[in-house]
């Protein structure tokens, strides 16, 4: 009984590690964008870490988003509580409405890529979720090709959020700044799209040429812009259901930004008064 006992568990050991080594670091990559494609709408709180122009930014919200048409509402937790803000496309003109916790204490109205909601983070409340960080990994695939396989690799296993997670690293040794010459019509988030690489950066590399926001530049005017998105990337996802937990982006100064989802559900119903102002749950 013994020797069977024995045999059978080293007959599960040897397929379970044979299992692990077979999984390929860009098939886990494919399984999460898929994952990512068939969500529809989604609730999660999420804690972000950034470095901005002059600190760390650190921020902890509750969202919850439909994706067609897409609706977002979140709820500040950390450090400041009890700001909501809502954004629902087609409606405000394309802006969200704000309730503050302070003054002026009226709702107020701002656009997303505005610079009293930029100047408090990296990325527009619309990029909320995990689409954005998909698109951006798509596109990696799609231009570095075979390459992909020799930049992305699987560094093990963790848990987080209770969660086992396979940990994927992207690293990009040629990461670098070069010129680049703006061309007509132009912003930061132009160039941005086009080149898969991050607007945030941009604008924090050109600080002395004066551009202080995504729009203020102009045709002819010489920058430097990032190779890529960053040099180093590390992805938690998870093992059962291949969602993106955990997104930790670095460049040559060390962490540009952290991203963690937590308490996720992937297609909630919601009511549909849940993304109106006039929800009684919300303070607008």
């Amino acid at each position: 009984m013994t020797n069977k006992f024995s045999t059978l568990l080293l007959l599960f050991l040897c397929i379970t590690l044979q299992t692990v080594q077979a999984q390929k670091p860009r098939t886990v990559i494919e399984k999460m964008l898929q994952s990512v494609g068939n969500i529809e709408s989604l609730s999660y709180e999420f804690v972000q870490k950034e470095r901005m122009l002059d600190r760390m930014n650190y921020a902890k919200v509750r969202t919850k988003m439909t994706l067609y048409p897409k609706k977002i509402y979140v709820l500040t937790l950390e450090p400041d509580e009890d700001i909501e803000l809502l954004w629902i496309e087609g409606k405000y003109d394309g802006k969200a409405l704000i309730k503050p916790n302070g003054f002026p204490y009226i709702n107020v109205k701002l656009h997303p890529t505005s610079d009293h909601l930029l100047g408090l983070q990296h990325h527009p409340v619309t990029d909320s979720g995990f689409g954005k960080f998909a698109e951006v990994l798509q596109k990696t695939i799609d231009e570095e090709g075979s390459n992909f396989d020799n930049i992305c690799t699987l560094a093990g296993s963790t848990t987080f959020d209770n969660q086992d997670c396979y940990i994927v690293e992207m690293n990009d040794p040629d990461f670098k700044f070069v010129d680049y010459t703006v061309k007509k019509g132009e912003d930061l988030f132009d160039i941005a799209k086009r080149y898969n690489i991050t607007e945030y950066m941009i604008m924090a590399k050109n600080q002395d040429k004066g551009i202080d926001n995504y729009f203020d530049v102009k045709e002819g005017q010489k920058l430097q812009i990032p190779t890529s998105f960053c040099k180093k990337t590390t992805i938690y996802i998870t093992k059962d259901d291949y969602l993106p937990l955990f997104w930790k982006m670095e460049d040559n100064e060390g962490l540009f930004e952290q991203y963690e989802f937590s308490n996720v559900k992937i297609n909630p119903q919601f009511d549909p008064a849940e993304f109106t102002e006039d929800y009684e749950a919300y303070g607008f």
